[in-house]
């Protein structure tokens, strides 16, 4: 990467840096977020900075309905839809459950207390609903009513979405732990202490359990015992969440790199430039690999090949996860709320829904 290249990995690192202590840690004015898009039959769900639940017609980005989160104060997780309900949880720390009309179903906490911010995203195994929130704590729900099923505590603030997996919840904390509890009861299986603080999600590749953090670290562990198999250290922040396609990683890294890993055994078996910081997870379409700069510059990976190309320069802010469906990638921008459909086999922009 060139000196220039270097510079403007480093500026989004530290632009990333002040979006963060400035907005989840209530530093600024208001806080921001980036909530992805979720793509489930011919909906796609997303939520605004200033709290908006949108459903668009994911063949023409039309409007179906919009549910308006009160007091929400920014949304960071992407919508989860389990059935006909989509649940998200917003930075003022409440849950909501909105059926597939747009009608609120349940809020949670009932209670006039305020929560402590949300900044992760939910996940749903077996009627439950889990999060992490800034207060510390890891809390199981009943997806139907919303009721509390257990609270876990870790010594630091949450900011990385969980995973469950085979009755396993995995989650890091800003205690430098990352915990495996069991998603039944909450009690603590297992924890991994590293030298930095977790944001992303984990994700899981047969027995290991994949984890990056702001160590510069990316760290493979053994999902019965918390053992460390390999650990991969780049230049700066593995802050986005990585993809496992085949035997491989792409991780994508605020130097402004996509690093390949072997899952097996955490070798580097490529870097490929992307030219800019990438904070957004990447998705995998059709064996190839769609990456999202900050700065909104969409490349495709092919792994056989090993060659980039370019997809579309939206030139717009993007810190989102990408969504596919099909052919289609779903990006969500932070400059103007809105979502562009592009075409991965063509790099023809489909619709592009802006909120009102």
């Amino acid at each position: 990467m060139s000196v220039l290249k270097k510079t403007a990995a480093l500026v989004g690192s530290l632009c990333l840096l002040i979006v963060v202590t400035s907005g989840c840690l209530g530093g600024g004015s208001k806080p921001l977020g980036w909530s992805g898009a979720t793509v489930s039959g011919d909906d796609l769900y997303y939520a605004t900075l200033t709290g908006r639940l949108i459903s668009l017609d994911i063949a023409t980005g039309n409007p179906r309905w919009q549910y308006d989160m009160e007091n929400a104060k920014g949304v960071y997780g992407s919508p989860l839809v389990v059935g006909d309900t989509v649940y998200i949880a917003t930075y003022s720390g409440f849950i909501f459950a909105v059926n597939s009309a747009g009608n609120l179903k349940w809020k949670y906490p009932t209670d006039t207390k305020l929560p402590h911010s949300v900044v992760t995203g939910l996940v749903y195994d077996s009627g439950r609903l889990y999060y992490g929130s800034t207060d510390g704590k890891v809390y199981a729900l009943d997806a139907d009513s919303g009721a509390k099923v257990w609270e876990f505590t870790t010594e630091d603030k949450i900011w990385a979405s969980p995973v469950v997996d085979d009755g396993v919840l995995y989650i890091g904390s800003f205690d430098n732990h990352f915990y495996a509890l069991s998603a039944d009861s909450g009690s603590e299986l297992w924890d991994f202490e590293a030298e930095g603080v977790f944001t992303a999600s984990a994700i899981i590749a047969d027995n290991t359990v994949i984890i990056a953090s702001l160590d510069r670290s990316l760290y493979a562990l053994d999902t019965q015992t918390g053992n460390k198999e390999w650990q991969f250290t780049a230049a700066s922040w593995f802050w986005a969440t990585p993809v496992v396609f085949g035997d491989t990683i792409y991780a994508p890294n605020t130097d402004g790199s996509v690093y390949a890993i072997n899952v097996n055994d955490g070798t580097k078996l490529k870097q490929y430039d992307m030219a800019a910081s990438v904070s957004s997870s990447p998705v995998v379409v059709n064996g190839e690999i769609v990456v999202a700069t900050q700065g909104g510059l969409i490349s495709i990976i092919d792994p056989i090949s090993g060659l980039v190309r370019k997809l579309a320069d939206l030139e717009v802010t993007v810190r989102a996860p990408l969504a596919a469906s099909g052919n289609i990638i779903y990006v969500h921008s932070q400059t103007n709320e809105a979502i562009y459909a592009l075409d991965t086999t063509s790099g023809a922009q489909l619709w592009l829904y802006k909120a009102q």
